[in-house]
């Protein structure tokens, strides 16, 4: 079965619908208002949604104690938070066999959490991951969705700030279970000439890192794991080759 995926995060977009009719599932990445998912919710109407929180999230809560980490959101409507969690979209999607999405919150730089994290901060992840796989509650990976990029060796060919930097533990994680695909935020693409999609190769397997601002469209094949087709703002896109 061929699943389409919107993927968003950052900046908003009022035609995403134009050139998108429908989706099955609809991710957030990060620095979105509540209002502009409400938006894409009635317009996408998809199956399925989930997020994850930005650095810039904080401003839609009072307090810290009103952040929703996991079920459907209070403050983002319709939308379910996927922070340090895993979910099989098998049942809810009526597909033949099982689909992984995971995700994981936050900017990696100093601050409050979930809105931001540290190396530290990432290792219940890894063990939360280990686990599932150790008791067999998961096997793969299809989709896993940060706000920062993971930390791998030479994704850019200039120096890029700090603060835009990923982490060298969510890189571990992803040379580890090797997601189909991985959607990230945080880094705009209008800000920096770096290439920010890229094809990885690792161990004769490929796997796509995609920078979802404003947004990526992707057909996925769940039966045979295989990407079909990647478009963004600008149609389709060009992707660098990191070999790992």
């Amino acid at each position: 079965m061929m699943i389409e995926i919107v993927a968003v995060s950052d900046e908003e977009r009022n035609y995403i619908p134009k050139k998108i009719k429908k989706c099955d599932i609809l991710l957030g990445c990060g620095d979105l208002s509540p209002g502009y998912f409400d938006y894409l919710l009635n317009t996408l109407k998809p199956k399925i949604s989930y997020m994850i929180y930005g650095n810039h999230d904080k401003k839609y809560f009072k307090n810290i104690f009103d952040v929703e980490l996991n079920g459907y959101s209070n403050t983002y409507k319709g939308l379910a938070i996927i922070h340090n969690d895993i979910k099989n979209l098998k049942n809810v999607l009526n597909l033949k066999s099982n689909l992984f999405i995971v995700g994981f919150s936050g900017a990696f730089s100093y601050g409050k959490k979930p809105f931001h994290f540290s190396e530290k901060d990432v290792i219940p992840f890894k063990r939360k991951l280990q686990r599932s796989k150790t008791l067999k509650l998961i096997k793969n990976i299809d989709i896993l969705i940060t706000h920062s990029p993971p930390g791998l060796e030479n994704m850019f060919e200039k120096e890029i700030s700090s603060y835009h930097k990923g982490s060298k533990n969510m890189a571990l994680i992803y040379k580890k279970y090797f997601p189909k695909i991985w959607f990230y935020g945080h880094i705009h693409p209008r800000y920096t000439d770096q290439k920010l999609n890229f094809k990885i190769h690792y161990k004769n397997k490929v796997s796509y890192l995609l920078n979802t601002v404003p947004y990526k469209y992707v057909k996925y094949d769940e039966e045979k794991k295989e990407i079909l087709e990647i478009i963004g703002e600008e149609g389709i896109i060009p992707f660098k080759d990191i070999y790992i």
